[in-house]
């Protein structure tokens, strides 16, 4: 108790000094007014911080890039393009994008969370990285319901389900000539055929209509650079499964970049060690 009333009588006579001082009072505002100041960039970033930590954060990030679901929206319309691609390249090109990923999403979904870093960074990036075109994301949001509970995904997926069973047909056979495949495990490489072979079930069965994230690299110049189907150079499902060593955000970035650029495994001439 001594002790307690000791320091307790120390701090007494520091706040009458204080108060009897009167030129360490202005002091004491301004120094509390440039600490606030300054301390505002370490306050925002421990919010972001926690936001980036946060499932309904990262669903709006997908939420800002989605396509509208309506029959004949921008959904509708890109996989109807993509089904008849032969027809409608230009209209890809024009509405769309030379190249961009399209990403299907939802919101209970953990590696779809875990991949916004990816993307985020990417998109950071970009030019630094000094890539061709320029960063486009598209995502279509599986879990969507209108008024009446139902998801808005499902009939457009079931009308397009063509393309489905086209990337079922040419990506899903037991060696396709795609890079990813190649230079994984081969219980990886069932694994990713198995689940490609899977497309059109799912858009026809399945509640939601898609297994989620499931993300397509469409690049209607990289026909010679890479397998394509359909405009389609890469598919992949949770692609931070293919990064080695921490899987930060840069890491998540890096593994996209070269997806979009063809490098390292996504390299046609890649040969694994």
């Amino acid at each position: 108790m001594k002790v307690l009333r000791a320091i307790g009588g120390f701090f007494a006579k520091i706040g009458r000094w204080i108060a009897n001082t009167a030129w360490i009072q202005p002091l004491l505002i301004v120094g509390g007014i440039f600490g606030i100041i300054f301390s505002i960039p370490y306050i925002k970033k421990g919010i972001e911080g926690l936001q980036t930590d946060n499932t309904d954060y990262k669903y709006e990030y997908y939420k800002e890039h989605a396509l509208n679901l309506k029959e004949d929206g921008r959904a509708d319309k890109l996989l109807h393009y993509l089904d008849e691609y032969e027809d409608n390249v230009e209209n890809i090109r024009k509405e769309y994008g030379a190249k961009f990923f399209l990403t299907f999403v939802k919101k209970d979904c953990p590696n779809c969370k875990e991949g916004v870093a990816g993307f985020k960074n990417l998109s950071d990036n970009f030019s630094s990285w000094k890539l061709d075109h320029s960063f486009k994301l598209y995502t279509i949001l599986v879990d969507k319901t209108n008024d009446d509970g139902e998801y808005l995904a499902k009939k457009i997926l079931r009308k397009n389900n063509g393309l489905f069973e086209k990337l079922a047909a040419d990506y899903g056979e037991a060696d396709p000539d795609y890079p990813l495949f190649r230079n994984v495990s081969s219980s990886k490489k069932k694994e990713m055929a198995d689940k490609i072979a899977e497309f059109p079930e799912q858009t026809l069965t399945d509640s939601n209509g898609m297994e989620t994230p499931t993300t397509f690299l469409i690049d209607l110049d990289g026909a010679n650079t890479n397998f394509s189907v359909n405009g389609i150079t890469q598919i992949f499902f949770n692609y931070t499964d293919f990064i080695e060593g921490d899987r930060n955000a840069r890491s998540k970035g890096a593994m996209l970049r070269d997806a979009w650029s063809y490098k390292g495994i996504f390299d046609p001439e890649y040969e694994a060690a």
